[in-house]
């Protein structure tokens, strides 16, 4: 934590004109804006001879190891950004340590951000606001196959090129989010109204909790109101994970893109693909397009993998039985890595009223892109990976889209949410399971156990197949290998049936099939 002299110091820099020399080559000319994150300066490179814009991030770095611990990975991920070569991402120039703080060196645009042209001249009718989010979601999908998130796109850091085009920009909170999410004041990093609702409830994020914030962002350049914007913190935090939006009659044919964007759980949400071909309808000034599909896969058939992306839900109608097992996404690639997906966590206690405990799971950077949409395969993949949703009340459930044989690599990975084996009279708990205290207090129901040797909520998996598998207990992750060939199968620790009428609460877990050659 920064002290009190520290701030007031770094206040008095801040506001120091110009004439400063940052990393003896950016030489700051006036201030272009100010935020919760930092100061952004119209400043000149020296050394290459070019106008850039230089942000000054309000965070100190010395005397301090856990932000130096920051400052790393901050350099790690502004390179992913800086290797996104595309005409509506800001362009990174450089990452520098200069007078104890951390400095992002990036193209200078000349226009207003999207906020400041809202306020001076209104809402942007429905088709205009429609050919923004086009180039804004191009830049979130280049970003996304960087291996980042941008995770506060809002008006504000959306700049606008003289000619009208959006560049996003402002990927200060992307490069130091290391899971903190906290200023030195104990306050959230971001804007919450435009926080997906997965953020503001601590659980993981993904590409979809930015396709969020941008749905929220077009709402408020079409509407020229915020659709989650509150008196207070905490009653924004309240409306963005439990309330309807509060969506102006002016969105028109844009409405029901908007409303599929800010749907609730991230398995919920159209893919980037079904966005933009919606988008595409409303630029062209064609009929509304229609309620949007979520970017869920269902399978009709649970022994079967899938085939193509013909297998995408259609509207909302699923294609498999009820208490079958229903994986959100499915991707194939040789690198096998992801981001998570969450589900809309279930029970409003869980609910961070307090802003300075808000925290956010960072999703792992790799060389893969956990896809939401299309779904592209290779003709021989290595791995492939999916995210599949487990629900307490159902028993074991099929990761039907991935057949396992023998001496394939199993990998399992807890991503988000929590469930109960008895909401009356126990509270959530995590893939762990119960602690010691709770599950020798479930004694009498001791019959209804699976795995004897684990707590009562401990995450488990197992193969379904000719062979009498053992049951393992994943906790947060697993890895094994396939003795057979089989169906992989994921469930609570605890029976279906009668032993699970009282349960409540869903999982969502990833995972990954190393197929043998």
């Amino acid at each position: 934590m920064m002290s009190g002299d520290g701030d007031q110091q770094a206040a008095t820099r801040s506001e120091r004109g110009s004439g400063r020399l940052v990393a003896g080559r950016y030489l700051l000319h006036d201030v272009l804006g100010r935020g919760g994150m930092g100061t952004v300066w119209r400043a000149h490179d020296q050394l290459l001879d070019r106008p850039v814009a230089a942000k000054e991030l309000h965070i100190l770095t010395h005397s301090d190891e856990e932000h130096r611990i920051r400052m790393r990975r901050a350099m790690r991920e502004a390179r992913a950004v800086a290797r996104v070569p595309h005409p509506h991402v800001v362009g990174v120039h450089d990452l520098v340590e200069s007078e104890d703080r951390l400095w992002i060196v990036m193209e200078l645009v000349e226009g207003p951000s999207l906020a400041q042209r809202i306020a001076q001249t209104g809402p942007l009718t429905p088709e205009r606001t429609a050919v923004l989010g086009l180039q804004l979601l191009d830049a979130l999908e280049a970003v996304h196959e960087a291996g980042t998130l941008h995770r506060d796109v809002k008006p504000a850091n959306v700049l606008l090129r003289r000619d009208g085009d959006a560049v996003l920009t402002d990927f200060g909170i992307a490069a130091l989010d290391d899971g903190e999410f906290l200023t030195t004041t104990g306050e959230l990093v971001g804007s919450l109204e435009y926080m997906a609702p997965e953020r503001v409830m601590g659980s993981q994020t993904g590409p979809a909790s930015d396709l969020w914030s941008l749905g929220a962002t077009l709402a408020t350049a079409c509407g020229e109101q915020s659709p989650f914007r509150r008196p207070t913190p905490p009653v924004t935090m309240h409306a963005v994970a439990y309330e309807e939006p509060v969506l102006s009659e002016r969105l028109g044919p844009l409405r029901q893109v908007v409303e599929a964007l800010l749907r609730k759980s991230p398995d919920e949400r159209p893919s980037a693909a079904g966005a933009r071909s919606a988008l595409r309808r409303v630029a062209a000034g064609e009929a509304a397009p229609g309620p949007l599909p979520s970017a869920t896969v269902r399978v009709s058939r649970p022994s079967a993998p899938l085939a193509d992306a013909d297998t995408v839900t259609r509207g909302q109608e699923p294609l498999v039985a009820a208490g079958a097992a229903v994986p959100t996404a499915v991707h194939t690639t040789s690198l096998g890595a992801a981001y998570g997906q969450s589900s809309h966590p279930s029970g409003r206690k869980r609910l961070v009223w307090s802003l300075a405990g808000a925290t956010v799971l960072a999703a792992g950077v790799g060389g893969g892109l956990f896809l939401t949409g299309v779904l592209p395969l290779k003709e021989d993949p290595k791995t492939t990976t999916t995210s599949q949703v487990v629900r307490s009340t159902d028993g074991w459930q099929s990761v039907a889209a991935v057949p396992v044989r023998k001496g394939d690599r199993i990998a399992l990975r807890f991503t988000s949410g929590k469930w109960t084996v008895d909401y009356r009279n126990h509270p959530m708990t995590g893939p762990t399971g119960y602690n010691a205290v709770i599950d020798k207090s479930l004694e009498g129901a001791k019959s209804c156990k699976i795995k004897p040797a684990v707590p009562f909520g401990t995450l488990l998996a197992r193969l379904e197949g000719e062979k009498n598998f053992p049951v393992h207990a994943v906790r947060r992750k697993l890895s094994f290998q396939a003795t057979g060939d089989g169906t992989l199968q994921l469930g609570i620790n605890d029976a279906a049936g009668a032993c699970s009428e009282d349960n409540r609460g869903t999982m969502t877990v990833q995972v990954s099939i190393t197929h043998q050659p």
